[in-house]
């Protein structure tokens, strides 16, 4: 009989950090000189693909969630993806739940592509700041040039072939004041599910935050504006990861997600060799906790060293120990700590903007969290009026009922009322 472990989610990268892009905050793309000095080709080999998913599968044995990651996993090509659904299929078991996320740029697909992860039901991810003049800010290709119309042409062709994805925005200094008019953006063009990422490096060899990375005050009210435009009219009908995490933990005591979990160490990194990291943002030689050629996946997550990443959650910060908001934001991504470590008088990066965001949302959410247990679609918040009822035509003034001179404009602009209609 094979061993099982706790539950675990393991992210592959197929081909390390190497991707098409060059976006200026990216943290992965310099892996590869990191980890494998002297590389020159990363992709990883059938032989380790099958014997990664045969030890996945038998670890896993009711519900195995295949991560796919980059760089640009999408390198990788068709046919290792087709690969890896064949051998799935080859060593998965009868009721055994198999499922394949995807996470890419979305510059690189084409109609065979989508075709292939419709029929495959993956489920993708793909990385999209707002609009062209926040996105393109920083998300560039090797020579400068922006990548917004190659990205958001990959949304169109997921779209038209039926693939179920999401939308990952991440915060950085350039976005974080335009938060809420970014939500809007894509509200606006039918997105429904969107992941919010606050980035946060540092200057090479310092704790200090690089100068794209986000502020906690930056993320307070990132936070704060999107949910305040999603309480008021997307309730029901829009998913936002930070919002659905703290809906999640008022209804089941837990969250959904790592960063406010009350225990990491369950979400970690196959490399292209095999390599078994502890984590996404912890790919770091001193994390490397074994290779699965050499040592079976379930014996390596056993390791004393998972244990001492664990510690880096678990022993919390002085500061969060009695905060009133400890149950929501468990300390926050080990990452985000300054110093990283157990040193007890650290700090999270983002902690008062978690407060900024706890003191006005918890209540609302609370209400909706007993709707949802009652068994009742949830109301929204405010009275603004329906778009489809109200909107004016393009190009035409809206002139429905009054609205707050600081609320999305009903014309669907994304501006503010006051910048928009409201003008007059």
């Amino acid at each position: 009989m094979s061993e099982i472990a706790r539950p675990f989610h393991i992210m592959c990268k197929p081909v390390c950090g190497v991707c098409n892009l060059d976006c200026r905050y990216c943290y992965y793309t310099m892996k590869p000189r990191e980890l494998y000095p002297g590389t020159k080709r990363f992709m990883m080999t059938d032989e380790i693909l099958s014997t990664y998913t045969r030890q996945y599968l038998e670890a896993m044995p009711v519900r195995c969630e295949f991560g796919w990651q980059g760089g640009e996993p999408l390198l990788a090509g068709k046919d290792f993806f087709r690969n890896a659904v064949a051998f799935q299929k080859e060593f998965g078991r009868s009721g055994q739940v198999v499922s394949n996320g995807l996470q890419t740029n979305g510059t690189l697909f084409d109609d065979e592509w989508c075709e292939f992860l419709a029929a495959s039901k993956f489920l993708v991810g793909i990385s999209i700041d707002g609009p062209a003049q926040v996105h393109d800010a920083n998300r560039v290709d090797k020579q400068g040039r922006p990548t917004w119309h190659r990205a958001w042409a990959g949304v169109e062709l997921l779209k038209k072939h039926n693939v179920e994805f999401n939308v990952l925005v991440t915060l950085n200094s350039a976005g974080a004041p335009h938060a809420g008019n970014i939500y809007r953006f894509f509200i606006n063009r039918g997105i429904r599910y969107l992941q919010f990422i606050p980035i946060l490096e540092r200057r090479p060899g310092t704790d200090e935050p690089s100068d794209f990375s986000c502020t906690a005050e930056q993320l307070g009210r990132w936070m704060l504006d999107i949910f305040e435009q999603w309480a008021r009219r997307d309730v029901g009908r829009v998913s936002v990861r930070f919002i659905d995490d703290v809906l999640h933990t008022i209804l089941y005591g837990r969250a959904s997600t790592c960063v406010h979990s009350e225990r990491c160490a369950a979400a970690h990194i196959l490399e292209w060799n095999g390599d078994v990291y502890a984590c996404d943002h912890f790919v770091f030689k001193e994390w490397l906790l074994g290779n699965i050629m050499l040592t079976p996946l379930v014996r390596i997550l056993k390791s004393h060293r998972l244990e001492e990443f664990a510690a880096l959650k678990t022993d919390r910060p002085a500061a969060c120990r009695d905060c009133e908001y400890l149950t929501y934001c468990q300390g926050g991504c080990p990452k985000h700590h300054r110093p990283i470590g157990t040193d007890p008088n650290r700090v999270n990066h983002f902690c008062e903007g978690y407060k900024m965001f706890y003191s006005r949302a918890l209540p609302e959410l609370k209400r909706i969290a007993a709707c949802i247990r009652r068994g009742e679609l949830p109301p929204t918040k405010g009275d603004l009026p329906d778009r489809a009822t109200h909107a004016a035509p393009p190009g035409e003034r809206y002139t429905g009922p009054k609205v707050g001179r600081n609320d999305p404009c009903p014309c669907g602009s994304g501006r503010k009322y006051k910048n928009c209609c409201g003008r007059i």
